[in-house]
């Protein structure tokens, strides 16, 4: 049987996606620049040796409230009171994930010595510290240990490939870090199982999916990225002919953010399948290209996501919630004239739990 992964190390060439090693690469694939991160630019004064400290380490049960506390079965009406209390109770954990990313950036745009050693200890520390790896006694903790080790395997992994040597004389620290990460995705598994009923599987499975994708990318473990394209498969008998997904529409008026939202992780699932010779369609009737037209189409006009709902949507007014998705998709997907014309409107393109900046990552690796 073909190999998804090739050796540890050995995955990639210099893009962050064109596989070397003698994996074999879907057709067509997207020729890759000479530096596909870009151009290098020099660190910043100070950087190099700037590093801030690392925030607590979370090693409580996740215990967390849900933002639509009391609201009824669409769960669209934020609770505000519930909202102050999870934003309190996983500070130290946003903090980390936006933090760890940020830094992964950095050192991706710089690659000075100081960046590269900020992110093995902000790492390290957490590890070492067993973070994130209590009890979830809530579906909100669930979903936030899913989020994170999305956040935390998709920078490690996009560091870790792009600067194997980073390792060098710290081999102890790679080994307990990517011992973590398959804790985390073990529990993950557990938390989000396949055999549950269809009315369950909607975007937390997708991220769960996701966070295992990269997972496995990062520790070089195909188990988990195959336990996440089997979340991806259940996704494609999910998608309705006009390209909805019926648990998401159930939000009413969060139908259309949440359709967005679903989206980010699928595309990035869609891409690492495509690159790794996984069959995942993108033809005009595929599943994924259906969803992907008719969250754009409802980003342009949200009264046609009103008129299936029968609410007034509730758009984010952040950029990266709506649109992040397009940088992924349209290196893999033909897009559209207007897909890339917003696209480009509004790069660079960032999402913490995608991986940080995917404009980076996508448009100098992979350009159509």
């Amino acid at each position: 049987m073909r190999r998804v992964f090739c050796n540890v190390g050995k995955i990639f060439e210099l893009s962050f996606f064109v596989f070397a090693c003698g994996c074999a690469t879907a057709a067509p694939v997207p020729e890759k620049s000479e530096n596909p991160y870009g151009t290098v630019v020099k660190a910043e004064a100070g950087v190099d040796g700037d590093c801030a400290s690392v925030p607590t380490a979370f090693v409580s049960a996740l215990d967390f409230p849900s933002k639509y506390e009391g609201s009824g079965s669409s769960r669209d009406e934020l609770n505000s009171d519930a909202e102050e209390r999870y934003k309190d109770a996983t500070g130290n954990i946003t903090e980390y994930e936006k933090g760890l990313v940020s830094i992964a950036n950095r050192y991706v745009r710089s690659r000075s010595s100081g960046s590269g050693k900020c992110f093995l200890t902000w790492l390290s520390k957490w590890a070492n510290d067993g973070a994130l790896l209590g009890q979830s006694t809530t579906h909100t903790g669930k979903s936030v240990r899913k989020w994170v080790l999305a956040s935390i395997s998709s920078s490690y992994f996009r560091v870790k490939h792009e600067s194997p040597d980073l390792f060098s004389g710290r081999e102890s620290d790679q080994r307990v870090i990517e011992s973590w990460i398959r804790k985390m995705a073990d529990l993950v598994m557990r938390e989000w199982p396949l055999d549950v009923a269809d009315k369950k599987i909607n975007n937390h499975y997708y991220w769960a999916a996701w966070s295992l994708v990269a997972s496995g990318l990062a520790i070089d473990d195909k188990k988990y990225f195959d336990y996440g394209l089997s979340i991806y498969r259940l996704f494609e008998k999910q998608v309705t002919t006009d390209g909805l997904l019926p648990n998401e529409l159930l939000r009413r008026s969060r139908a259309l953010s949440y359709h967005a939202y679903a989206l980010s992780p699928l595309v990035m699932i869609a891409a690492f399948a495509h690159y790794n010779d996984v069959s995942v369609p993108t033809s005009k009737d595929a599943p994924l290209t259906k969803l992907a037209e008719s969250v754009f189409r409802g980003l342009s006009n949200p009264e046609s996501f009103e008129a299936l709902t029968g609410a007034k949507q509730e758009i984010s007014s952040n950029s990266a919630t709506n649109y992040a998705w397009l940088e992924p998709y349209c290196a893999v997907v033909a897009c559209s004239t207007d897909m890339l014309s917003q696209r480009d409107k509004r790069r660079p393109l960032q999402s913490t739990r995608m991986g940080g900046d995917l404009t980076v990552m996508f448009s100098k690796g992979l350009t159509r």
